[in-house]
C-alpha cells in the first residue's frame, strides 16, 4: 500500500527563542510532503514511512528549516517458521536532555539534534516441546547524530526462552552480551534475567521481568545493576488502569550508557463518543560509568477526546512537569495547556486548528523571570 500525503501548516509563535525577555514573535508557514509504504507477504512485511518537512519565517527571525522524519521497519522470513531477518532505520529530530521529547516541545530546534538508528537482526526461533521456545540471535545497532551527540555501535548476541504454562500465564528467561564501541569509551555487558505473564481475569493482567545487568568499562571500572519491568493493567468496568515500573538502559545523546527509572500510574475512560485520561510518571536518569544521576522528572497529564459531531473533534490536554536543575538558569517547573479542534471533510480532507500555551517557571511562588510560549496552528492535510 503505496499513501502519499502533504500538509500546509501556518504557525503563530510569539516566543521563537524561547526567552524570558525580549521576546520576538514570527509567522511560520510549513509545507510537508510524506508518504507510507506498506508491504505484506508471507514471506516479507515492510512498513516505512517518510516526511519531509519546509518552514519559512516571514519576519526572518532565522532561516529557512529542511527537516526529516523516517522510519523503516522491515521482516524477512530466510527460512520458513524458523530462521529470521529483522530490519530497521529511524532519522528523526530528538532532544539532548534526555528526560524531555522533542513532541513535547514548542521549539523545532532549541537544544535538538538529529539522530539516525539503524539496526540489523538475524535470528532463529527454535520450537521446543510444548508450548516452549527459544529465540537465538545477533543484533548491530548504528546510532549516529547530525549535531551534538555520541556516536555508538553495539554488538548483542541473546537468546531468550519462554514456556505457555496454561493459556493465561506464561514465564520465560534470557540471557544477552553487548559489545559496545563509541569515541569516549568502550565497554562489555552481561545481562540475565527471568519474568512472567498472567491474565488474572478479562482484560487484565500483571507481568513482571528481573535481571542483572554486568558492565565493565575499558577504563576499569566494573558496574552492576538491577534492571526490571513490572506492570498491572486492571479493567475496572468504567475505566482501565495501568501501573507501570521499569528500569533498563536508554539513548541519551550526552552519554555513552544511561539507565531510566520510572514508575508511572494512569486511568483512561472510553466513552461512546471520545477518550479522558489521566496520568502521572517519575522519571530519574543515572550515568552508570560515573553513578550519577543526571535527570529527574515528575509529570502530571491530563487529556481528552471528543466527537462534537459527525467529523469534528475536540482534543484537549495539560500537563506540569517538575524538572531537576542541572545549572541556576535551567527552569525547574514547566505547564503547558493544548486545545485542537480537527474537522475532516471528503476526500482524505482534514483540517485542524490548535493552539498551545506554556509557561516555565523559577518558583512557584512568583513570575520572576518567567518564560511564555504562545502557538496557534491552522493546518490543512490531504492524503491520496
Amino acid at each position: 500500500m503505496f499513501t502519499p500525503s502533504i500538509a500546509l501548516r501556518e504557525e503563530m509563535n510569539d516566543n521563537i527563542f524561547e526567552e524570558s525577555s525580549s521576546r520576538r514573535t514570527d509567522f511560520i508557514t510549513r509545507l510537508s510532503p510524506g508518504v507510507t509504504i506498506k508491504y505484506n507477504s508471507p514471506f516479507w512485511t515492510w512498513d516505512s514511512s517518510y516526511l519531509f518537512d519546509y518552514g519559512t519565517y516571514a519576519r526572518k527571525s532565522k532561516g529557512n528549516e529542511y527537516r526529516n522524519t523516517a522510519s523503516l521497519k522491515g521482516n524477512i522470513a530466510l527460512v520458513e517458521k524458523f530462521m529470521f531477518l529483522d530490519l530497521s532505520d529511524t532519522y528523526s529530530r530528538v532532544t539532548l536532555d534526555a528526560s524531555r521529547t522533542a513532541s513535547t516541545e514548542t521549539s523545532t530546534f532549541l537544544n535538538q539534534t538529529d539522530q539516525n538508528v539503524a539496526i540489523v537482526s538475524p535470528y532463529m526461533l527454535w520450537r521446543l516441546r510444548g508450548d516452549s521456545s527459544l529465540k537465538t540471535g545477533y543484533s548491530f545497532t548504528d546510532t549516529r547524530y547530525w549535531g551534538n551527540g555520541i556516536e555508538k555501535q553495539e554488538h548483542r548476541g541473546f537468546a531468550d526462552l519462554s514456556h505457555q504454562i496454561t493459556g493465561k500465564l506464561s514465564i520465560s528467561g534470557g540471557y544477552a552480551f553487548t559489545r559496545l564501541d563509541s569515541i569516549p569509551s568502550q565497554f562489555n555487558k552481561h545481562d540475565l534475567n527471568g519474568g512472567f505473564k498472567y491474565e488474572y481475569a478479562d482484560n487484565s493482567f500483571v507481568s513482571g521481568r528481573i535481571g542483572n545487568s554486568w558492565q565493565h568499562f575499558n577504563t576499569d571500572v566494573d558496574v552492576s545493576n538491577l534492571f526490571w519491568d513490572a506492570a498491572i493493567i486492571h479493567d475496572l468496568r468504567f475505566a482501565v488502569a495501568t501501573v507501570e515500573t521499569r528500569s533498563s538502559t536508554t539513548e541519551d545523546p550526552l552519554a555513552v550508557s544511561t539507565k531510566e527509572t520510572s514508575y508511572s500510574a494512569k486511568l483512561e475512560k472510553t466513552v461512546p463518543r471520545g477518550m479522558f485520561g489521566l496520568s502521572s510518571t517519575y522519571s530519574e536518569y543515572v550515568n552508570t560509568a560515573t553513578n550519577r544521576r543526571d535527570h529527574r522528572k515528575l509529570g502530571f497529564t491530563a487529556t481528552g477526546r471528543y466527537e462534537v459531531m459527525h467529523n469534528v473533534t475536540a482534543n484537549l490536554g495539560a500537563t506540569g512537569d517538575r524538572f531537576s536543575r542541572k545549572t541556576s538558569a535551567d527552569y525547574p517547573y514547566r505547564f503547558s495547556g493544548t486545545a485542537g479542534l480537527n474537522y475532516a471533510l471528503q476526500n482524505e480532507l482534514t483540517l485542524g486548528l490548535t493552539y498551545t500555551y506554556v509557561t516555565n517557571l523559577y518558583s512557584l511562588h512568583n513570575r520572576n523571570g518567567v518564560k511564555d510560549i504562545n502557538r496557534a496552528i491552522i493546518e490543512v492535510k490531504k492524503a491520496f
